[in-house]
């Protein structure tokens, strides 16, 4: 994985390096689109919740949307969760800190 160091924020370049890695938020409603619920099962994968993970990296897309890279964890540690990482839409995101320590971070905050 490329690693240059750069913090700025995305600009005409299609690949931003988030260092060091940024606490988010992940939607998993718009990350796993699954409609509406068949039947309930208690000890399966929650994948409407909001959980926490780590931005790692910027890239935008053949259409223009920007995704990131991103590590999260799917259901609980110890009980089958696993960690993942993948590429994820900037809608199902937000920080998890202050604003003010975000400024510029996200794609929609991009400098003109």
């Amino acid at each position: 994985m490329l690693d240059t160091g750069d913090t700025l924020p995305p600009g005409p370049r299609h690949l931003h390096m988030v260092r060091p890695n940024q606490p988010v938020w992940v939607d998993l409603k718009l990350v796993y689109p699954v409609g509406a619920v068949k039947t309930r099962l208690p000890d399966g994968l929650d994948l409407t919740g909001t959980v926490p993970g780590l931005l790692g990296m910027w890239r935008a897309t053949t259409t223009g949307h920007w995704v990131g890279w991103v590590t999260f964890q799917l259901g609980p540690v110890g009980r089958g969760g696993t960690t993942h990482s993948q590429w994820v839409l900037a809608e199902a995101l937000r920080p998890r800190e202050e604003r003010n320590t975000w400024s510029g971070s996200f794609p929609s905050e991009r400098r003109r």
